[in-house]
């Protein structure tokens, strides 16, 4: 259908006020349409979508304004999309990639009268529970969820391996233009306001700065690895924390980058060559939890301290990942939705904690991480750790003295950060201690 009778279509279906229509060619919302045609055959991320099709335009392409004008339709449509899809089925329209876009040029106002509150925050039925247990106050989770749909900003970490000093990296991002800013929470951040072509940052090339959350940083933290002590990062993917833990223990002592993924890990090599770090070694562990994983087994109690940086939802991060909040649900084959798939992704969180906590030796510390919001992955999984049997030997432990954010979940037991009273990704975090 051609753009021009799907704007008229819903010009007549639609009665609604209108605001100033959003300005684009008919030729870059046929470009976003395909994408968003392709996102939705491929069942992958809009934004994995993009990528594939400027892969085959000039390498030019992604700096030209009709590649800015085709990233930000999609990103709009992300963050509105159940919004959209309300006003479309309300008219009686398709809730097709053609007709968001034509709303979305449209410029009628994304809310209106009779609209509920789950799709006026743009939450999936398999989030919205656990949301609203988390943050029980509705105009908490309000303002919780309307920060999900803002951009995030760039943070980057200072590798204190290369510059030990942030103020040294910051100024020189500053003095190549750009508006950054010391993060308020995290030591070791520099925020750019702006997202930017990454590569032109002073510094990144080099390994002096990274990208990465503020959030990630500040539970990262948490760990306090030490110069000489072995540490494990269980479950480190390509390694972000990793290398933080590296410049925390200074490049001394044994790190442990393991994950279930070799291929995940080898991608972990570079970035570990570019930061200078050289105390890193990769272990694949067993994916089947059925199965033992006899290098696991013999290490068992050999370690000071371990990250688990648990698979999850991914809620928090929904500023970086708007599509996730419909994508998440039909990732893997084999789950009916995201109630089907969040089900069986709670025993592996607990799981993955037990086997992980026989890795700690009689006083060694563990931290417990994920980027979700959702009790049943965070404080709940804390909870039923502790009453198991493997749990019985630890304990809650207090934040470190000089960590600047109080926690506040379950009586100040554990951590808990949000976009909307931080301005970082959602992240949970639990410190714990083996006592014997």
């Amino acid at each position: 259908m051609h753009i021009t009778s799907i704007l008229t279509s819903v010009a007549l279906l639609l009665a609604l006020p209108t605001k100033t229509a959003v300005s684009f060619s008919p030729g870059v919302a046929n470009r976003a349409i395909h994408i968003l045609e392709e996102a939705s055959s491929q069942n992958i991320p809009v934004d994995a979508a993009l990528r594939r099709y400027a892969k085959y335009q000039e390498r030019s392409y992604v700096k030209s304004e009709e590649y800015k004008s085709i990233s930000d339709i999609l990103r709009n449509i992300s963050i509105s999309q159940y919004r959209i899809d309300w006003q479309l089925r309300e008219a009686g329209v398709e809730c097709s990639p053609e007709n968001r876009v034509a709303f979305l040029k449209k410029g009628d106002p994304l809310e209106c009268r009779g609209m509920d509150l789950q799709t006026t925050l743009e939450c999936p039925d398999w989030a919205w529970t656990g949301l609203k247990e988390a943050f029980p106050d509705e105009e908490d989770l309000s303002k919780e969820l309307r920060a999900l749909m803002q951009p995030a900003p760039l943070d980057l970490r200072v590798n204190t391996l290369k510059c030990e000093e942030r103020i040294d990296a910051l100024r020189e991002i500053i003095n190549a233009g750009y508006d950054a800013t010391s993060t308020p929470w995290s030591p070791i951040g520099i925020r750019l306001e702006e997202r930017t072509a990454l590569g032109r940052i002073p510094g990144l090339l080099d390994g002096i700065v990274e990208p990465q959350d503020e959030g990630s940083q500040l539970v990262a933290s948490l760990l306090e690895a030490q110069p000489g002590e072995t540490v494990a990062d269980y479950c480190a993917g390509s390694g972000g924390k990793t290398l933080q833990i590296a410049a925390s223990m200074k490049n001394k002592g044994r790190l442990y980058s393991m994950d279930v993924s070799e291929d995940r890990l080898e991608r972990g090599k570079p970035r570990c060559k570019k930061a200078g770090v050289s105390n890193v070694q990769r272990q694949v562990v067993q994916e089947d939890m059925t199965r033992k994983d006899k290098w696991l087994k013999r290490r068992k109690g050999t370690f000071d301290r371990v990250l688990v940086d648990a698979p999850c939802s991914g809620v928090g991060s929904w500023r970086r990942k708007p599509d996730a909040r419909r994508t998440w649900a039909t990732f893997d084959d084999g789950f009916d939705g995201g109630i089907d798939r969040l089900a069986n992704l709670l025993p592996l969180q607990q799981q993955i904690l037990q086997r992980a906590s026989r890795l700690v030796k009689v006083g060694g510390r563990l931290v417990y991480v994920t980027c979700s919001l959702l009790p049943q992955e965070n404080e709940k999984q804390i909870i039923q750790f502790l009453e198991s049997d493997v749990g019985a030997e630890w304990k809650v432990e207090s934040p470190p003295s000089d960590f600047a954010i109080p926690f506040e979940v379950v009586d100040g037991q554990f951590l808990r950060l949000t976009p909307a009273q931080h301005n970082t990704d959602g992240f949970f975090a639990a410190v714990l201690t083996k006592h014997g």
